[in-house]
């Protein structure tokens, strides 16, 4: 399969246009997210993209609701104001001889594990009296490539803070950089991202609102990150990490669902 195609349907509400953008605000503090329509798009790489991973097999898959993804990676901000945690109280969870790498209300949030992510779209769930989620594999990629057929969304050096000009250092403030079609930042780069799947092969067959293999022993990650090559940055790349691990370069975003009609 050579070509990659998104075709976007007739979304739930069909007065939306991709990229349009709602605003939450609790607590003082805004959760700003872009629409990503309902749609049917090829999810995995072509076999001769460079980078590309043999868990990347191209299959289409449709989506059949839209949603809502957050603008950008959670933030620390975000995180403290949930979980009443900071982000170095985060760190000392994991070790407090670890370094910190970026701090500000606007940083992504790191050292986060895949069951506490889970636990804080819970809360916010409540909190926004709205269905808050992390994404599926597929609306990851899905909202990542954004319309987009190519390796990355666009100009990887523009839209990613990745090892070549990230200094390898640190996480960057987010937003910076340029987002993609939809509006969304740091779809590339920055932080690993967790998904709600469980990590496990494609199939080449077309899927439905794809939500992985029902039990396996770990959990996708998505978007690479600043101490990476741009090649691991791509909107295919895929990663399985244990649910209770942590890394200074891993955090996570979320989705929101409205109910169905």
């Amino acid at each position: 399969m050579e070509d990659f195609i998104l075709m976007a349907q007739n979304p739930n509400i069909v007065s939306r246009k991709p990229g349009e953008r709602m605003v939450k605000t609790l607590d003082g503090l805004e959760y700003a997210f872009r629409w990503c329509p309902a749609g049917t798009f090829t999810m995995g790489s072509p076999l001769k993209e460079a980078g590309r991973c043999e868990d990347e097999i191209p299959h289409e898959v449709t989506l059949t609701r839209g949603f809502w993804m957050l603008e950008t990676p959670v933030t620390q901000a975000m995180w403290e104001r949930v979980t009443r945690i900071s982000a170095s109280r985060q760190r000392d969870r994991v070790d407090p001889n670890w370094a910190m790498r970026g701090e500000g209300t606007m940083v992504p949030i790191y050292y986060v594990n895949w069951v506490e992510c889970r636990n804080f779209c819970t809360n916010l769930s409540k909190k926004l009296s709205a269905q808050v989620t992390l994404p599926t594999e597929a609306q990851w990629e899905y909202a990542c490539r954004a319309g987009s057929v190519s390796a990355h969304a666009g100009n990887v050096d523009k839209m990613a803070w990745h090892f070549g000009n990230s200094k390898g250092f640190a996480t960057y403030q987010a937003g910076q950089k340029t987002p993609n079609k939809w509006g969304i930042y740091d779809m590339h780069g920055n932080v690993w991202e967790w998904c709600a799947d469980w990590y496990g092969p494609y199939s080449e067959e077309p899927a439905s609102d794809s939500k992985g293999p029902s039990i396996a022993s770990c959990r996708v990650c998505r978007g690479g990150s600043w101490a990476h090559d741009p090649l691991d940055c791509r909107s295919a790349s895929r990663l399985g990490i244990i649910p209770t691990g942590r890394s200074f370069n891993l955090g996570f975003r979320i989705v929101l669902t409205e109910p169905e009609e």
